[in-house]
Formats: C-alpha cells, structure tokens, sequence
C-alpha cells in the first residue's frame, strides 16, 4: 500500500525537472557561448536523470507505455546531451 508521503526518487525527478527547465530556457537567452553550453550541460544532466527515474517508477507500477515513453525520452535527451561538449555549431551535423 502507497503512503500518502511522496517517495524521495519522486521528489529528485520533480527538482530535476524543474531545475532541466528553468536552465534550459535560461540558456538559450544568455549571449555567452560558454554559459549556454554549461547552462545547457546542466539542463541535459537533471532532465536524464529525472526521466531514468520516472522510467523506473512508471515500468514498476505496470505502466509500460509511459515508462517507454521517459526512456525514449532519455535515449534522445541522451544524444542532444552529448552534443554539448562540441559546442552548438560543431553538435548540428549530428542530426543531419
């Protein structure tokens, strides 16, 4: 039986979703290609984790749908992650 109280892995992937948003929007008004990249590093970090952690709640309750989605969400997040360290200009040929 399910306890009123959130489980502290709900609690980590609603910070980290909150924190992937917040950074990721922050980074594409900054100027400073330094800044974006870290800011959007970040942003990648938090919203892997979190969706990991909702993939592993949502495939434990039964919800394979919904956990199928958080980890397609996690491989493409994954690969828009990896593009950082390049840069912006050197990442956009990896989606070509």
């Amino acid at each position: 039986m399910r306890s009123a109280n959130p489980a502290i892995s709900d609690i980590v992937a609603a910070i980290g979703l909150a924190i992937g948003g917040a950074l990721g929007l922050a980074g594409t008004f900054v100027a400073s290609a330094e800044l974006r990249e870290t800011l959007w590093t970040i942003d990648g970090v938090a919203l892997v984790v979190s969706a990991a952690l909702l993939t592993m709640k949502y495939q434990r309750q039964g919800n394979d749908c919904v956990a199928a989605g958080f980890l397609i969400f996690v491989a493409g997040e994954s690969l828009l992650l990896s593009g950082n360290a390049a840069g912006l200009e050197a990442s956009v040929p990896s989606y070509l």
